[in-house]
């Protein structure tokens, strides 16, 4: 009994603090709510501070209108990866995915027969260059042997005359004109052989200089094919549908992998002959990948086919993109924007005012001083501004920054418009 009596008072008391707190919450609330200036509000908070924002006034402008097409992404230039020559493998340099540079090493094939060939034809062209000299020297001696029996012509031609002449006047014996006959037929014949040697001795430096440059050909033959034993990379890219292992044994011509060039890359659309008075060659164009509507790539039409594909009626349009950070891949789909000549009446507001993600896409706008989320459908857009087709009207406030960490029915306050 004593114990029930001495509990009464503190259950009283602990009633009495419990009113006073939620007197004071509700306190709190109510000074909440009129501190937000008599709006909903969609969370209670005994936060009174505003948030400082900045804002723009949603106006109806006059922007641009586009034409959207399809794309798929290819490459700009590919080029296969093949040797020259018949050989093993012994060193492969390259992987799928590797970007590599013209000219690079990709794969090296066993050189050592080459080499061996190499030496040989080296020593073949030494051993014809000491040939010809040989058969330089030859032909000088020859050449000056045919100096003395031209000489003997002329002496034995000379006696000959003189005799003949004796002869025809009686003054000189039978005998005499027939040895000058001889000696000058024999010194003909001299004359004639040492002619023939001579003929003989430059033909043979003929002969050897050709065997030089036979050796020289084989050599500088051997030595590309030296070159050859190095595969390299045919053009700047990424390498892809890489063939080939260390061990192989590789034909001539056999296609060892690919290098896709793929900066610059083109994104390839297909327009109707309607979409031939703005897209032209030069025309300046975006480009988006599907699902992704914010990232935007600038690009040129770079060619347009001269004739429409008879089966679609339609033309191919390359359009390039530098793609310098590689990010984009052949094979990719997106969409292509191309401004057309016709302007419209539309909303936009700045990108950095939109929040959200793709078909979910929501701004704030400044409500008396409230924070109210707003979803929104947007239609084109460049760098810097979005077209806004539903969910904010002109005159509406929509604040432009704090957007992520704003929260519906934030108090805010805006410092500059």
């Amino acid at each position: 009994m004593i114990i029930k009596e001495k509990l009464i008072p503190m259950i009283k008391k602990k009633k009495q603090i419990c009113i006073i707190v939620l007197a004071a919450v509700g306190i709190v609330a109510v000074v909440g709510s009129i501190s937000l200036g008599g709006k909903k509000v969609l969370k209670v908070s005994s936060n009174t501070d505003k948030v400082s924002v900045e804002a723009i006034k949603a106006n109806m402008g006059t922007v641009a209108s586009k034409e959207s097409f399809n794309a798929s992404l290819e490459t700009s230039q590919e080029g296969d990866i093949s040797g020259k020559l018949a050989g093993k493998v012994t060193q492969v340099f390259f992987q799928n995915g590797q970007t590599v540079s013209q000219g690079q090493t990709l794969v090296k094939l066993d050189d050592t027969d080459i080499r061996n060939n190499i030496k040989s034809n080296e020593a073949q062209l030494a051993a014809a260059e000491a040939q010809l000299k040989a058969a330089e020297s030859t032909a000088s001696s020859a050449q000056l042997e045919v100096n003395k029996p031209q000489i003997d012509l002329e002496t034995a031609q000379n006696n000959y005359d003189r005799t003949k002449a004796l002869y025809d006047q009686g003054a000189a014996a039978k005998v005499d004109f027939e040895n000058a006959q001889a000696q000058l037929k024999t010194a003909q014949s001299a004359l004639e052989s040492a002619k023939a040697s001579a003929q003989a001795s430059s033909s043979s430096v003929e002969t050897q200089r050709a065997n030089i440059q036979t050796a020289q050909t084989n050599l500088d033959n051997t030595k590309e094919s030296l070159k050859d034993t190095v595969i390299t990379a045919p053009t700047s890219g990424i390498i892809t549908g890489k063939n080939i292992s260390v061990g192989q044994y590789i034909s001539p011509g056999t296609i060892l992998g690919k290098v896709e060039t793929i900066s610059p890359i083109y994104a390839v659309i297909d327009i109707r002959e309607s979409n031939l008075s703005y897209v032209k060659p030069g025309a300046k164009v975006k480009f988006k990948l599907d699902g992704d509507n914010l990232k935007e790539y600038d690009g040129v039409v770079k060619s347009i086919d001269g004739a429409a594909d008879p089966a679609s009626r339609a033309f191919k349009c390359k359009i390039q993109i530098d793609n310098k950070d590689g990010k984009l891949k052949p094979g990719v789909f997106g969409n292509v924007e191309i401004a057309t000549n016709e302007t419209k009446k539309a909303i936009a507001v700045p990108l950095k005012a939109i929040g959200g993600t793709e078909g979910n896409y929501y701004v704030f706008i400044d409500d008396n001083g409230v924070a109210k989320k707003q979803n929104i459908t947007i239609g084109e857009f460049d760098k810097d501004n979005v077209e806004i087709k539903s969910g904010v009207q002109a005159g509406d406030y929509v604040i432009c920054t704090n957007v992520s960490t704003l929260q519906d029915g934030d108090a805010v306050k805006i410092v500059s418009e």
